[in-house]
């Protein structure tokens, strides 16, 4: 049975009775929720789809295209990019990072750079009674993508698509749910489960009279409920049943629901046909247009990585829902204005607003409701306070002061009153309960139910008070400074810091720090005891100098409302001050406050005043904070250059064209890199810090800046490395960017050892060079050297054998002379006898000494052949047969210095006179034969009687011979027996001169 309007209406307002929180002053508010329209770069408002890639963009479906939502900015497809329809149904993303796209011509896969299309098969046994419809899903299982579309599901596995066949007749898919190893299909009214290769089916169990729902949406929640969204409303599925969910005890049927979703503290989202809701147990919150969202319809909800609600909305684009940290109170809330100038409470159930504009409104269980000032027209209210005695007072613009208690108002101004002017800039009751009024020209003291006048200089214009102990009040002026009210004497207060130049709007104490909120300066916080000051302002973390509004939480944290946004200041252990940003991402609708409209409740929430709207801090409420699910490197550009040349890089990064393995040529080292946190609430809280691996550099320090600037890098292989940290103030996984600067040939190592390589070849040739020219020139000294003893020897040899041979000749002579003319008598004949054998002696030697001197007699067939001549000489008188072996012609190449042809000579000699001596030898033979390398070898041997060589003692001659076998670096060996005769070795190498 269909329900009539008015029935559905009443459940809206029961709903949203039961939704509302129980305490005192937990009113129904304006939400923040954050909107991305065309106006922030979506590229159409209607939105269908919603889908999170692994890097954490948010990826939007929209009826004119897709859009890439980044934290920042959108990135925009359509049809000329590639995409087969504007229209985009139903999105998805793969474990690769691939986006899977339904749209009315099929379904599409995107890289990054390319789509890849896929059409629907046509089926033999299958008809199709609509093309692809706007009803799509998507789900991607493992390696296995499932596509609703044309009332049919299909799936894709390795490339090919292909149909899959289920049970209900002809009966269109409304909706789909794939898991790993089963499949959930409804059929407008009637759900089928697949697993374990057989069908089970699962009916609505409602009242006869009631007709079963078409289901829109399946969902399974973290607890593997399974959920459906319906035409009527939410329904559960167990036990093969679908039954409705029980909300207080009654059906929640009264909402079309067509999307799904779950956050992080187990609540369940439902997209509907007007605005959104959010169920929890029993309680269930309305989101629409009067708190903050909007009343079109939402096509899908989304729970991103950091726990933000996406919703995705029929005209206005996409709405995010972080939490509730910050509501507010505004035009749309139905109050007339949205400047408030001041707020006060009376503790226990109502806020009293001062507007500019339109006067004062007291906020009361929900309701907004005005309380008119007396008299004509409506004045701009400029401060309120609410006193110990129950009473408000009302500082007006040009109306002067009201006192309001409950039921009437009574003014007081100028110059009845004796006011000084009837403009009132500040209402305040100090510690001991005494109001003080200050005036653009003065200032009053109330008490005892009398004004009373304080005597200042100069007619100061006041705009703030604080009390800082008994009888003592700090007076804050618009230009001239603090003074200090005590014991009714009014002096100036100084304090030797900047704040005594500041123009300061607004002061709390806090234990022994005062804090001052100033124009120009900041925040100051000035110690009393130690008399020492801290500022902070947009150089240590606020965004604005200008400081309306000062007051402190329960946990010791600073508030300040500025310029630009609310910012909380929390001092660390160390006395840094770190500041925490709050504007329009956080639900602060109202970018700039207004002087001392602020207000701490006594459950630690704080009301802001500002220009656009009452702004309401709820500490304890549940938040989504900040975290980076990635950082993606968004650029690399080299200095004076709009793209960098192909042949640096192997490739291009898909999503965002930036080089994969980068390698410059070192005169490109002037690099920017620009970068970014992924995060889908709150980027502007996000801070970075880098370092570049290659260079001695540390850790940056953290700040927003998220672009940076290497110039004149040297050469070398590099890795830039990006962190950052969210308002969760946890650093997230960082960015590693690996690249290279190509060392210039001329600076390579293999250069530089080249050229060592060849300035030690040159070293060598050059030394070579120098060794051969002085060894030509050795050999040039040498060969004239030896043409010089050449003719020394020759000229030697022949003044010797003419001086020598002519004497030994006539002494010879003169012998023989003598013989004849003397008695032959023994001993004459023995003398004489001796005479002529010595001068013979003495003429063979002289004749060896004159061969020897000969140059043209230093060749070894010379040699051999003198000592052939030589044995046959002292043999040819003997019984001795004497015969040499082996002298060959072409021995006169080799020529030995006079030295070795004298020794070789000397030792054959000798060899051949002890022979005739001692052995007794018939035959006697010299074998020279030539072996390797120019060895020489001489083997002498006789017949003889031999003799022992380790029993006969070696007299002069051996030894002689075995001396100047030394000389010639030869060895010589005797192998002697008794009886056997004996054989002489010589071996040793010639010195080759051709």
């Amino acid at each position: 049975m269909k329900l009539p309007i008015h029935m559905i209406r009443m459940s809206y307002i029961i709903a949203l009775i039961c939704g509302m929180c129980a305490t005192t002053l937990s009113y129904a508010q304006r939400y923040s929720f954050h909107n991305l329209n065309v106006d922030e770069g979506l590229v159409q408002s209607q939105a269908l789809c919603l889908t999170q890639d692994r890097t954490g963009n948010l990826w939007i479906g929209t009826m004119g295209g897709l859009s890439r939502y980044d934290g920042k900015t959108f990135t925009n497809y359509n049809m000329h990019n590639g995409l087969l329809s504007s229209t985009v149904n139903a999105l998805a993303t793969d474990k690769t990072g691939n986006i899977w796209i339904g749209t009315q011509k099929g379904l599409s896969k995107f890289n990054g750079r390319t789509f890849e299309h896929f059409s629907i098969p046509k089926q033999t046994e299958h008809t199709f009674t609509a093309p692809v419809s706007n009803s799509q899903q998507i789900n991607v299982i493992n390696d296995t993508v499932w596509w609703r579309a044309a009332g049919d599901v299909y799936y894709i596995n390795a490339g090919k698509i292909k149909y899959f066949n289920t049970p209900g007749g002809d009966k269109q898919i409304t909706s789909m749910l794939a898991e790993s190893g089963s499949l959930w299909v409804a059929k407008s009214d009637t759900l089928y489960h697949f697993s374990n290769n057989k069908w089970e089916t699962y009916t609505f169990l409602l009242p006869p009279d009631q007709k079963s729902p078409s289901i829109n949406r399946i969902y399974k929640d973290r607890n593997d409920a399974i959920w459906l969204g319906t035409g009527m409303g939410l329904y559960s599925v167990a036990e093969k049943h679908i039954t409705p969910y029980m909300l207080n005890g009654q059906p929640f049927n009264y909402v079309s629901v067509k999307a799904i979703t779950q956050d992080k503290s187990g609540a369940l989202w439902l997209g509907t046909g007007v605005g959104v809701m959010k169920l929890s147990g029993n309680m269930l919150q309305v989101y629409n247009k009067k708190n903050g969202l909007s009343d079109n319809g939402f096509f899908d909800v989304l729970t991103d990585a950091e726990g933000n609600i996406w919703m995705a909305s029929d005209g206005q684009g996409v709405f995010r829902f972080s939490g509730t940290l910050f509501t507010s109170l505004d035009e749309t809330m139905g109050l007339p204005s949205a400047q408030i100038m001041a707020i006060a409470t009376n503790k226990r159930d109502s806020l009293f607003l001062g507007t500019y504009e339109a006067g004062l409104f007291i906020f009361n269980g929900g309701k907004v409701s005005p309380r008119s000032l007396p008299g004509e027209g409506i004045t701009a209210i400029t401060s309120l306070c609410y006193a110990h005695d129950q009473k408000l007072w009302i500082g007006t613009r040009d109306r002067g002061l009201f006192e309001y208690d409950h039921e009437t108002f009574r003014q007081y101004s100028a110059p009845q009153h004796h006011f000084p002017s009837s403009t009132v800039s500040r209402v305040y009751e100090d510690a001991e309960n005494r109001l003080w009024i200050g005036f653009g020209n003065g200032m009053l003291i109330y008490e005892h139910d009398s004004f009373r006048t304080v005597n200042v200089k100069n007619n100061l214009h006041v705009v703030s008070f604080l009390s800082i102990g008994a009888d003592s009040v700090l007076i804050a002026t618009e230009k001239d400074g603090l003074f200090l009210h005590n014991q009714d004497i009014v002096s100036p207060f100084l304090t030797g810091t900047i704040a005594d130049s500041s123009n300061i709007n607004c002061m709390i104490l806090r234990g022994s720090d005062l804090w001052m909120g100033s124009a120009d300066n900041g925040a100051i916080r000035y110690n009393l005891s130690t008399r020492k000051a801290l500022v902070v302002n947009k150089s240590n973390g606020l965004r604005s100098d200008f400081v309306y509004n000062i007051i402190d939480d329960s946990d010791g944290n600073i508030w300040v409302g500025t310029g630009f946004g609310i910012h909380k200041i929390m001092m660390n252990a160390t006395g840094v001050a770190q500041v925490t940003f709050f504007g329009k991402a956080q639900g602060v609708t109202g970018m700039e406050s207004n002087i001392n409209a602020v207000l701490k409740l006594k459950d630690g929430s704080i009301w802001f005043g500002t220009t656009n709207g009452a702004v309401h801090y709820q500490p304890h409420s549940s938040v989504i904070s900040s975290a980076p699910a990635s950082i993606v490197m968004q650029s690399v550009k080299l200095a004076g250059e709009a793209s960098i040349d192909p042949s640096y890089y192997d490739s291009l990064d898909q999503w965002y064209g930036v080089p994969v393995n980068l390698h410059l040529p070192y005169k490109k080292n002037n690099i920017t890199f620009t970068f970014q946190a992924i995060t889908l609430s709150g980027a502007e809280q996000v801070l970075y810090r880098y370092r570049m691996e290659g260079i001695d550099a540390p850790w940056s320090e953290w700040s927003a800046t998220n672009t940076v600037t290497y110039s004149a890098l040297p050469p070398g292989r590099y890795v830039f490395y990006v962190q950052s940290v969210g308002s969760d103030g946890e650093t997230h996984p960082q960015l590693a960017y690996a690249f290279e600067i190509i060392t210039p040939y001329h600076k390579t190592w293999w250069f530089r050892v080249g050229i060592l390589v060849a300035c030690i070849l040159i070293g060598i040739l050059l030394q070579s060079i120098y060794n051969k020219r002085n060894q030509r020139r050795q050999k040039l000294l040498a060969k004239l050297r030896a043409e010089e003893q050449s003719k020394i020897r020759l000229r030697t040899a022949e003044d010797f054998h003419d001086e020598i041979g002519n004497k030994l000749t006539r002494i010879n002579v003169l012998t023989n002379v003598l013989k004849s003319k003397v008695e032959p008598t023994p001993d004459v004949t023995r003398i004489l006898g001796q005479i002529e054998e010595n001068t013979s002696l003495l003429y063979g030697g002289t004749r060896d000494i004159l061969w020897s001197l000969k140059p043209s007699n230093d060749n070894l067939y010379e040699i051999l052949v003198r000592i052939q001549d030589f044995g046959g000489e002292l043999l040819q008188d003997t019984n001795v047969n004497f015969s040499v072996t082996g002298i060959e012609e072409k021995w006169r190449n080799y020529r030995l210095p006079m030295d070795m042809s004298r020794n070789l000579i000397m030792i054959f000699k000798e060899a051949l006179n002890n022979a005739l001596k001692y052995s007794k030898a018939r035959n006697i033979t010299l074998d020279v034969s030539m072996k390797k390398r120019d060895v020489l070898q001489m083997i002498l041997k006789d017949d003889g009687l031999g003799f022992d060589p380790k029993a006969v003692k070696k007299g002069n001659g051996i030894n002689n011979m075995q001396i100047r076998a030394g000389r010639l670096n030869g060895r010589l060996y005797f192998d002697s027996f008794y009886g056997k005769g004996t054989i002489i070795s010589l071996t040793f190498r010639i010195p080759r001169n051709k």
